[in-house]
């Protein structure tokens, strides 16, 4: 019996001697971010469009799974993944809460969408000219602001030297655009209007414009989606699946089409990040396509080139709208 009893304690010792290091590694976390395969997911979920032509094939966005400031043992379990990315996350990003990265992934999330339908209703009019969306210009809202500045994620910028965009636009974007220190900013935070001078010390700020879109008179109506979705990576396909349900020709051919890639009102495509995850995660949904930002095009070469059978998904580099139309009229 005493035999059992110490031989029960020596083990116990030994697990929690051997746990104790794992649990720790669990808990530690570190400044570096784990960037993980995730899902696509059908566009057409994100705004409805009243009476839609309807689609042979889809266009789906892809999301990744990304852990800032991971745990030891995260990014132990992720580097030996072939799937997986450990990164150090940037120094001019440390200072920001998870709340605020939160918060930053909805304001590029909500501008997408916003610049996704402004770029399909211009696109699409060119071919059918009653359908149109009008838009105002509503504020610049801030999604970056350097460590020491005044600024605040989510702040709307609504003015400059008291030169307000409700009152004389072009005005106001001359005097933002050429923003010089001393400047003072009318700002909206938590609907409360505040100034902040512009000065050396918050200049490294950045955002989106936002706007006004008038929903009541847009032709055809439209509806958009509460989602959990954050950031800006699906502009493009968002705005290649609206365009597709306002026109008549389907642009779709019957493929499965996914990419990835910010939008700009002019119809520019940006980079993103977490490429070679979504190139991983398309392949395996079987996507027929891949539309890849050009920025972006090199890394994703080098994962695609890794998939065995990967002539079964076509790869192309797409450095605007345009150009994402003339590649799925020749696919």
């Amino acid at each position: 019996m005493k035999y059992f009893i110490k031989r029960f304690w020596i083990i116990l010792a030994l697990a929690i001697l051997i746990n104790i290091p794992i649990l720790v590694m669990g808990v530690t976390r570190t400044n570096q971010s784990v960037t993980l395969k995730g899902d696509t997911t059908v566009v057409e979920q994100f705004v409805e469009i009243d009476h839609p032509y309807e689609a042979n094939g889809s266009f789906s966005t892809i999301y990744v799974i990304s852990v800032d400031h991971s745990t030891i043992l995260q990014n132990i379990f992720a580097g030996a993944s072939q799937t997986s990315e450990v990164e150090e996350l940037p120094d001019h990003y440390l200072h920001f809460t998870t709340s605020e990265l939160n918060k930053m992934a909805r304001i590029q999330h909500e501008s997408s969408i916003q610049y996704s339908l402004l770029l399909a209703y211009q696109e699409a009019s060119k071919i059918d000219e009653s359908i149109h969306l009008e838009s105002e210009f509503d504020a610049f809202v801030v999604s970056y602001y350097a460590e020491d500045s005044l600024f605040r994620i989510g702040d709307r910028i609504i003015g400059v030297n008291e030169i307000y965009a409700k009152d004389d636009f072009e005005a106001f974007r001359t005097a933002f655009n050429t923003r010089k220190e001393g400047d003072i900013f009318q700002v909206l935070r938590s609907n409360q209007e505040i100034t902040i001078p512009y000065s050396e010390s918050n200049m490294k700020i950045s955002g989106y414009s936002f706007y006004t879109l008038n929903q009541a008179t847009a032709t055809p109506a439209y509806k958009i989606k509460s989602t959990n979705v954050g950031g800006s990576s699906g502009g493009l396909l968002q705005t290649l699946a609206l365009y597709n349900s306002l026109i008549e020709e389907d642009i779709t051919k019957g493929l499965k089409i996914a990419g990835t890639g910010t939008i700009s009102p002019d119809g520019t495509v940006g980079p993103i990040g977490g490429i070679q995850q979504k190139i991983y995660t398309a392949f395996d949904d079987k996507m027929d396509v891949f539309l890849c930002p050009e920025d972006n095009y090199e890394d994703a070469l080098i994962a695609y080139n890794k998939l065995k059978n990967k002539e079964r998904m076509k790869l192309f580099k797409i450095s605007s709208f345009s150009q994402a139309l003339e590649v799925l009229k020749n696919v």
